[in-house]
């Protein structure tokens, strides 16, 4: 099918509420969109409607590492030039992707009726997948904390490095300030095995539950593999070019173990609580 026909499948959709999960990392260079990108890949796979939103305003890449020149994005959106459906772009391995842009202004800072205006349009994103991943802004600014927030659930990214494990624990504690954050989950990317990656993660558990009085589960890990620096190069996500790689199979792990699992949606929509959270800093 077209591009146009594919659209059409997609808002044909039955009535439904995806399982919203935003993807954060404390600092740039851990893999936060490369592994947004993959699992997208690996969850479309085994069956799943997904479209990834790239939120990440200013250095957005999402596009860039799926090879694709989509002519409308977000600015596109954030502009009312169109409705986010219009806006999705098709990548090769069958997900949507609403690119990100520079350029524009931060979600979070959006005048009433136009921050109206995106809610209204976004609910249509939730009512036609099964999964929305949100490729998030690194760091923990106020816009990164409301969306990972809002989100069913958040996997924040981190690798072995002292420096990302400090800034993976930093979002962990920014989120846990919010009222009514949803699962928080941790994937440590770059692991040179298994060992290390639970002894990263056991830290930051630890240290959650001792100083924040919250639970953060353990994902899983991705292992370092040149391969995935050699998708990047090629601008193809390793998922596709390298489908048998070590980095694959752990991305595959992720996948399934997410959809293995009870989701925990909550009471109202993402943009809806988005909205709210939003509102209430302004107010």
């Amino acid at each position: 099918m077209d591009q146009a026909e594919h659209l059409r499948a997609l808002v044909r959709g039955d009535e439904q509420r995806a399982r919203v999960i935003a993807v954060a990392s404390g600092k740039g260079g851990v893999g936060k969109t490369n592994l947004s990108v993959n699992l997208a890949l690996a969850l479309t796979e085994l069956g799943k409607k997904v479209i990834l939103v790239d939120v990440d305003i200013g250095l957005a890449n999402a596009d860039v590492i799926c090879g694709v020149q989509p002519s409308l994005h977000l600015g596109h959106v954030l502009s009312g030039e169109v409705q986010p459906l219009q806006a999705l772009t098709r990548v090769p391995g069958g997900f949507y992707l609403l690119p990100g842009t520079a350029g524009v202004r931060h979600l979070s800072d959006l005048e009433k009726t136009e921050r109206d205006f995106l809610i209204r349009s976004f609910r249509d994103l939730e009512a036609h997948a099964d999964f929305i991943l949100i490729d998030t802004a690194a760091g923990i600014s106020r816009n990164v904390v409301q969306v990972a927030s809002a989100a069913d659930e958040v996997i924040v990214v981190t690798t072995p490095e002292p420096t990302a494990i400090t800034d993976g624990y930093a979002v962990v504690k920014a989120i846990s300030r919010q009222k009514g954050f949803g699962r928080v989950r941790l994937v440590v990317n770059l692991a040179n095995h298994r060992a290390e990656a639970a002894r990263v993660c056991e830290r930051i558990r630890t240290v959650s539950r001792r100083f924040l009085r919250i639970e953060v589960d353990c994902l899983g890990y991705v292992l370092l593999d040149d391969l995935v620096r050699s998708a990047v190069r090629k601008k193809k996500p390793f998922f596709l070019e390298y489908r048998r790689s070590p980095a694959s199979d752990c991305v595959q792990a992720l996948a399934e173990r997410i959809l293995g699992e009870e989701p925990e949606l909550r009471s109202s929509g993402f943009f809806k609580r988005f909205a709210n959270a939003i509102q209430g800093v302004l107010s």
